[in-house]
């Protein structure tokens, strides 16, 4: 199967990420983000430990693919299909260029909240994408995993929560946000990614503004799941000697039996 560039739902000219950050930089850089590959590698361990010692084929839903920096990690597995959707434009050309030589994974331009294919999936991922949702769009994008996740798959998620704090206070979400993303910046500060910190000032920016970073806490992120009728494990990546930031986490959820 060659790779397939589809536009969907009037997602053309569609920018998010593009909005607020040089995604060129991104895409470069952001692999160097504070416990990103530890993330990126224990979703990948909870897939294939569903999966099994057998590796049957498969067929995966990425939702938020960006650049391609996990999607290049799942082109690798073998005896699997991957659909991976993108909505902004300028993140998609980069995604494109990374998997021109990757048959196995399809390329999509669509809203991670109503693109359904009529098949379902054996898997569904997001890397560092979830926090791309608006917190008013969360139920419904979740309620669009539901309908492309078969009855006996698995929905995996790697993203970065806040620490609890009151959402209705204002001062609390911010200093929340802030914590959070002066954690990151000081790690890149220290590992000399003086671009990495700028993204991630960029991002704490986006963030502060509501302008395409809406990152929630793991309590409000778990209370949509339950509302939506998944269950769910997860695991902290990091920061591992302390709770009062958030961090990076993975999740994964599954349809009720």
């Amino acid at each position: 199967m060659n790779n397939q560039f589809l536009s969907k739902e009037s997602v053309t000219e569609a920018t998010e990420m593009s909005n607020y950050i040089d995604v060129e930089e991104y895409d470069q850089h952001e692999e160097k983000h504070a416990y990103y590959v530890d993330m990126m590698a224990e979703m990948s361990r909870i897939l294939s430990k569903h999966r099994g010692d057998d590796a049957k084929p498969c067929r995966v839903l990425e939702l938020g693919a960006g650049t391609g920096i996990f999607t290049k990690r799942l082109a690798k597995i073998p005896n699997i299909q991957v659909v991976s959707v993108e909505i902004d434009v300028q993140c998609f050309q980069i995604l494109k260029s990374h998997m021109r030589n990757h048959p196995s994974v399809e390329l999509v331009r669509g809203d991670s909240c109503s693109y359904c294919q009529e098949a379902q999936f054996d898997y569904i991922v997001s890397s560092f994408a979830d926090h791309h949702i608006k917190t008013e769009d969360k139920h419904r994008y979740l309620q669009n995993v539901w309908r492309n996740l078969q009855s006996d798959g698995l929905f995996i998620v790697g993203d970065e929560f806040l620490r609890l704090h009151d959402s209705n206070n204002h001062d609390d979400w911010e200093a929340a946000l802030q914590d959070y993303h002066n954690h990151i910046i000081a790690i890149a500060l220290e590992q000399g990614e003086e671009i990495l910190a700028n993204l991630e000032r960029d991002a704490l920016k986006s963030g502060l503004e509501q302008n395409g970073d809406f990152k929630i806490s793991c309590s409000q992120y778990e209370e949509f799941l339950i509302q939506t009728g998944f269950a769910f494990e997860r695991k902290k990546i990091g920061p591992l000697n302390r709770d009062d930031i958030g961090g990076v986490y993975v999740y994964w959820s599954r349809l009720p039996k």
